[in-house]
């Protein structure tokens, strides 16, 4: 029995098999209604940040059990009602209600719930508190993108939503690096920090020899952007950053005409957080596309 499953059975018994059962139905329920074959995603990437998050708390000194059940509900709203994001109300507002009425069912004690919830809601809203638990788990989540299973992770998902290799690559790694190099500001405990300067540094280094290995083969031919951005950003400690350096890769030309192509952003404030909008034009013929992506919060 693994660590994470040990401290809930030694409170809770049964509690995190109910989770488990729950985080699949829902991700099968979604794959229905998509018309997308079976995958079990969702639990894995839980498994692993509660694992992180175990580690996490043993380091700081703190009690492992409620930042392993914040890690376990953090994305159990994601899939709610079988849609992915369909309306305005965060994800992590539907994992709280689902937290309360099974917390409550297995006898935790109102307080600790109440802690559970907080870290819920307040996980990737920077408005709000997260409490110990909380800031233990956004750097448990931040580090399953990171390293030998972050990048397992990234190809999944891409395989899971039918995207190839270029599209993948072309669609979603400028976030991935943008996290990767922000990773060890992003975190908020100094064991987070600790494991982010080694996996940040993993994971960019497997990505820049993917990109060089392609590129080689005459597969496709990207490069790396750097965005210097400007602003008033906040920590989420309430601190002011004057500029945040974001990545942008993009294909090394035009890939229908080898023309140039140029680069513009803008930001917008989402629901929980900043995004930063790229858009890529060709300066020659009608190729266009546009990135989106939150921009990270620094510790």
């Amino acid at each position: 029995m693994n660590e994470v499953r040990k401290v809930l059975e030694s409170r809770f018994p049964g509690l995190h098999a109910r989770i488990a059962r729950t985080l699949v139905d829902s991700e099968a329920r979604y794959n229905r209604r998509r018309q997308q074959q079976p995958s079990q995603f969702l639990l894995e990437h839980t498994q692993h940040t509660a694992a992180i998050a175990h580690t996490l708390a043993t380091r700081e000194g703190v009690d492992p059990l409620l930042p392993v059940v914040v890690a376990l509900f953090h994305d159990a709203g994601k899939f709610h009602e079988g849609e992915y994001h369909r309306d305005d109300v965060p994800e992590e507002e539907h994992a709280a209600v689902l937290a309360s009425a099974l917390l409550a069912e297995y006898g935790m004690e109102a307080a600790e719930v109440e802690a559970v919830l907080q870290a819920l809601r307040g996980l990737y809203d920077d408005r709000l508190h997260c409490g110990a638990a909380g800031r233990i788990v956004q750097d448990a989540d931040r580090l399953d993108k990171l390293g030998a299973l972050g990048v397992g992770a990234f190809f999944t998902k891409a395989a899971l939503r039918g995207r190839g290799l270029v599209d993948a690559l072309a669609q979603t790694l400028s976030r991935e690096l943008t996290y990767a190099l922000a990773a060890p500001r992003s975190m908020l405990t100094e064991a987070g920090r600790m494991l982010a300067r080694e996996q940040s540094a993993k994971t960019v280094r497997f990505f820049d020899e993917l990109l060089h290995e392609m590129e080689h083969c005459g597969i496709a031919a990207f490069e790396r952007r750097n965005l210097v951005l400007e602003g008033d950003f906040r920590t989420r400690d309430g601190a002011s950053v004057p500029t945040m350096q974001v990545t942008v890769v993009t294909p090394r030309a035009c890939p229908e005409c080898e023309a140039p192509i140029g680069l513009a952003h803008s930001r917008a404030r989402g629901i929980k957080c900043e995004t930063l909008k790229a858009r890529l034009a060709c300066r020659s013929c009608d190729y266009a596309r546009e990135i989106s992506f939150c921009l990270p919060v620094f510790a």
